[in-house]
């Protein structure tokens, strides 16, 4: 390339504010120029003439830095940030209408949470998340060493279940869900799975959640895994494999867990399927949140009621009941809108492993929104399972906006992909 090539490279990328992008647009163009320079000369022309040529037709570097400035420079999804900034902003209402029933100030708290909440989505938002692909085995390591602390040095066991405590943030197995997220959106993005490997880390993770003992997180772990490998364009015998042993595992294990199942469960399991027969007990929760859903009208009720778990995996019905189904039914909208955004970047997505992660994404956020309100509703049985920024708690806010920032982040970045020339 002649000295008239190179300036014409300088003064284009004089107009490009991205590093990243200027390495990208060198490439392109010093690509484009080889191109119509070999065409010319392949006319009979001299070379001299033929870079001036090449150079001429490629038009004002002044114009073609500005495109590729706008072209190439970091984008904010505003319509995302914004639906996540209504969402997270309505996790102050369930605490409003219940705060005189319980000690402490959690009006205060959780806004403090929503602050933190919004600070780590913008945050996570500008790093790179390209730089950790490569740090997937890493992120599976981290997990698997957080679990083992749970299982084996735990300093808090509610209803059995283990978590560390420090510093007002609890680490339970919900915590570790994003990090394996990182570690099978990184490995479901490489063109040849091991499908040996997929069960082996499975099993092993999944036993992992058992033994804390979370169903739950395993539940919600094994479902996101599920789609993030329908989606992950890996040949169709793998995707295929890994659906039917899925569904094979899922069946025996249900099978299992009925028949070793001990009294108190059957009586969790008939109590959803029946609350009325058991309303003293098991039963009683069904109905009083049923009460709230029927109870609430239009604009709300503000007759205090009590019911466990209000402000955090009910706190749905909580809005409902207090607010209404107008405000309830704006929430929700808000919710499908936010999902439906999703979605949509991820088919804007052209790097393999930002697709995946706008997959892994969706998956684990829809699958706790989907639950949650589907057992308010009683379509499911109530289990604990937080709403997104909506459900109390430092935990749940902190890792769903977090979740929040990697698909800002993605997005961020969705016209900056490396060509290979």
């Amino acid at each position: 390339m002649n000295k008239l090539s190179q300036s014409f490279l300088q003064e284009v990328l004089l107009n490009i504010k991205s590093k990243e992008a200027k390495e990208l647009v060198r490439k392109e163009l010093t690509y484009h120029l080889e191109q119509a320079k070999l065409e010319m000369l392949s006319k009979g022309i001299s070379e001299e003439e033929a870079e001036e040529k090449a150079v001429h037709n490629m038009g004002n570097p002044n114009k073609l830095g500005h495109h590729f400035n706008k072209l190439y420079r970091p984008k904010m999804d505003w319509i995302l940030l914004s639906l996540f900034l209504i969402a997270i902003l309505m996790g102050l209402l369930p605490q409003l209408h219940v705060q005189d029933q319980y000690t402490g100030n959690f009006l205060l708290k959780q806004s403090i949470y929503i602050l933190l909440g919004v600070v780590v989505a913008l945050v996570v938002m500008v790093i790179d998340y390209r730089k950790t692909e490569r740090l997937g085995w890493y992120f599976l390591a981290l997990g698997s060493f957080i679990l083992l602390a749970l299982i084996f040095t735990p300093n808090v066991i509610i209803n059995g279940e283990r978590f560390i405590e420090f510093a007002g943030f609890a680490i339970s197995g919900t915590t570790v869900l994003p990090i394996l997220l990182m570690f099978w959106a990184s490995y479901s993005s490489k063109k040849k799975a091991n499908i040996v490997v997929i069960f082996s880390v499975y099993i092993v993770t999944v036993f992992m959640f058992t033994l804390l003992p979370s169903l739950t997180d395993a539940a919600i772990y094994s479902v996101f895994l599920l789609i993030l490998f329908i989606f992950s364009g890996n040949k169709r015998m793998v995707i295929y494999s890994t659906v039917g042993i899925s569904l094979g595992l899922l069946a025996a294990f249900t099978a299992l867990l009925w028949f070793t199942a001990k009294d108190y469960q059957l009586v969790r399991i008939f109590a959803f399927l029946h609350p009325e027969d058991y309303a003293d007990n098991a039963g009683y929760t069904y109905i009083k949140v049923r009460e709230l859903i029927t109870e609430g009208g239009w604009f709300g009720q503000q007759k205090p009621k009590y019911v466990p778990e209000i402000m955090t995996d009910l706190a749905f019905a909580n809005i409902t009941y207090y607010y209404g189904w107008l405000v309830a039914g704006f929430l929700l909208i808000v919710f499908v809108s936010l999902l439906t955004r999703m979605l949509i970047v991820s088919r804007q997505i052209r790097d393999r492993y930002g697709k995946q992660l706008m997959v892994a994404v969706c998956s684990l956020f829809s699958i706790q929104f989907l639950y949650n309100v589907g057992m308010v509703f009683g379509f499911l049985p109530i289990i604990s399972i937080s709403l997104p920024f909506i459900s109390y708690g430092m935990t749940p806010t902190i890792l769903n906006s977090l979740l929040i920032g990697i698909a800002l982040g993605v997005y961020r970045r969705k016209n900056i992909v490396r060509i290979d020339v």
